[in-house]
């Protein structure tokens, strides 16, 4: 990769005419107050009709097929709104619509709680015998995972109130913590000067080769953290203990159990790969120490964790990523190249950073009917080249996916990172190609095994701190900022071991961290996929061309099967621990490669 002046193209910013003209549209007042009496009338069509023994498979098919018809239709004024809001955090007119929307959601969905419950109260005989009918076929692994959840479910009255209440309890201080963050400033102190950055800036001054601009920087987010604190530490706990109630009334025995539910997975399942990721854990100190030579630094301190290996960092354009891209993936398959293509060509990313934007990246899909859109902020580093690879991954999935009905759309957690993750490996491979200098091939492949870490040691870590986080505030009441950084503190350093200290800066980090407040336990998924596409990548190795049009099927089955089917269908087991032990194994090679590439550039 050249170094160019990356940041002197006019990057994309998405077009959301697809959903709505703008904020001020006068269809999404029209939509949802038509989907609200649709809603209405849906309730009023089949409520009772369900839950007893006359109920057909037929008409069961009907029910299902208008209501996801009412769910993919009445979801667009609120993405609209989600992804509006995203880009402009700061402007209270789109605060407001999102508001607004989101009540508007809530007020529709209330006229949907009789329809999942009613489908655990079928008789079971009856059920037995209309959920064999080939008319159900399409529905029967959602008709059969809303009966298992039947014991954690409320009565319909209880449904309804959590449901008209969600956007003044948790979801309202979730966004919150995302205004709070999202308006958030950080002072970044260098060369005698101050100057103020927002978030996305700052953070990409970690992966600087100056280690003075490293510490100032991690100096400057910690700064801007503690500003807010007070606030995000109270929305944390209100966070925390309306989960412990929602737990206690659902029956969920751990505070994790409810997220391994909804991902369809056993609790043993993701325990077993927690155990083998932690047994682990000496990797990431052995890489480290390894960097710390590398580095030439008799102390390897957090603000060093992504510095640089090479002097200099290169840079990428957004055209050049988009190149990039495109080639990598359609050397996989030109089908997938194809895929991908509109996402650039019909501006469906937004990549400019902003004042008042969020930080970070994700993909949003819709709905079946639409193409999904992608978010993130691109600074010209090589790893928003990833980053880019990463979401647009999230976005082939989805368009695969798109063949399903909506309650088969969005892949459950732990296989949502599959695709991504494959999109990532398909551009490091380009890369490494491309690559004749040891020491570029070093630099890129320690970068590589970082991310590794970032995706599954990380998460992993993080994992472990929710788990004492929501323990904690269980056992102990409200805890203190101090409590939960201390929490956040061990729980990371078990990590890195002697290899790298955690500075006291450090402890206030997990202020910043969205998933934990707004998708509680959402982060092991992360670590699921990677592990998993470790697995399936060198199964691509092995097999070339044949694995393709498998693994498009993988893709395009959505969440029309449990993980542990669709992984048993590529052929691996995932209640196995050396399932695990395998994806762990294949970045231990990478540090022994890192390590035998550095000794031959050291002779």
């Amino acid at each position: 990769m050249r170094d160019v002046a990356a940041m002197t193209e006019k990057l994309p910013t998405w077009n959301l005419s697809d959903l709505y003209k703008s904020f001020d549209d006068p269809k999404i007042d029209k939509d949802l107050k038509k989907f609200k009496k649709q809603a209405e009338e849906f309730e009023k069509k089949y409520k009772s009709t369900i839950a007893t023994s006359k109920v057909t498979a037929k008409h069961l098919k009907t029910v299902l097929d208008e209501y996801c018809k009412l769910l993919s239709d009445s979801s667009k004024p609120a993405e609209y709104a989600e992804l509006l809001f995203s880009t402009k955090t700061k402007e209270a007119k789109v605060g407001a619509l999102l508001q607004r929307t989101r009540e508007a959601g809530s007020s529709i969905a209330k006229h949907f709680v009789f329809l999942e419950l009613e489908i655990g109260k079928i008789p079971r005989t009856t059920y037995t015998k209309i959920s064999k009918e080939k008319s159900l076929e399409l529905y029967k692994h959602y008709l059969d995972h809303q009966r298992e959840l039947a014991v954690h479910q409320l009565t319909e009255s209880e449904e309804k109130i959590l449901v008209e209440t969600a956007n003044s309890r948790g979801s309202a201080f979730a966004r919150l913590f995302s205004e709070v963050t999202s308006r958030a400033t950080y002072p970044l102190q260098r060369n005698g000067k101050r100057e103020e950055m927002t978030q996305s800036e700052i953070l990409t001054l970690l992966y600087e080769p100056e280690r003075e601009t490293r510490k100032a920087a991690a100096s400057g987010i910690t700064e801007g953290l503690k500003e807010n604190s007070h606030v995000c530490t109270y929305i944390y706990n209100t966070l925390l203990q309306e989960k412990s109630v929602l737990d206690r009334l659902r029956s969920f025995q751990h505070p994790e159990s409810s997220r391994h539910v909804a991902n369809e997975l056993k609790k043993e399942v993701v325990d077993t790969m927690t155990k083998v990721v932690v047994k682990n854990y000496d990797i990431v100190a052995d890489y480290y120490t390894l960097k710390k030579k590398l580095l030439g630094l008799s102390e390897l301190k957090d603000y060093d964790r992504y510095a640089p290996i090479a002097q200099s960092q290169s840079t990428v354009s957004y055209s050049e990523a988009k190149q990039m891209v495109l080639e990598a993936f359609g050397k996989f398959s030109p089908k997938l190249a194809k895929i991908t293509e509109p996402f650039f060509d019909k501006n469906w990313i937004d990549a400019a950073p902003a004042d008042g934007k969020q930080g970070g990246a994700f993909c949003a899909g819709v709905a079946p009917d639409l193409h999904p859109y992608v978010f993130m902020n691109f600074m010209g580093k090589s790893r928003d080249l990833m980053t880019l690879a990463h979401e647009l991954g999230h976005g082939i999935h989805a368009q695969l996916s798109s063949r399903n009905p909506i309650l088969y759309y969005q892949a459950v957690l732990p296989l949502c990172e599959t695709a991504s993750t494959f999109g990532e490996a398909l551009v490091f491979d380009l890369l490494m190609e491309r690559l004749d200098d040891p020491k570029e091939k070093l630099a890129l492949l320690c970068g590589k095994i970082e991310d590794s870490f970032a995706t599954i040691f990380r998460q992993i870590a993080m994992f472990r701190f929710e788990q004492r986080a929501h323990s904690a505030r269980r056992e102990e009441g409200e805890l203190p900022t101090e409590r939960l950084s201390e929490l956040w503190q061990t729980s990371m350093q078990e990590m890195f071991g002697a290899s790298l200290t955690l500075t006291e800066n450090h402890a206030w980090w997990w202020l910043y961290i969205p998933h934990i407040m707004h998708v509680p336990f959402y982060v092991y998924a992360y670590a699921f996929g990677e592990l998993f596409v470790f697995s399936l990548y060198a199964q691509y190795q092995r097999e070339g061309k044949p694995f393709v049009e498998k693994y498009f099927e993988f893709l395009a089955s959505g969440s029309s099967k449990s993980p542990e089917k669709l992984v048993k269908g590529m052929g691996f087991q995932i209640d196995d621990p050396n399932f695990w032990q395998g994806g762990c194994d294949l970045v231990r090679e990478r540090v022994e490669q890192a390590k035998a590439l550095a000794k031959s550039i050291s002779r």
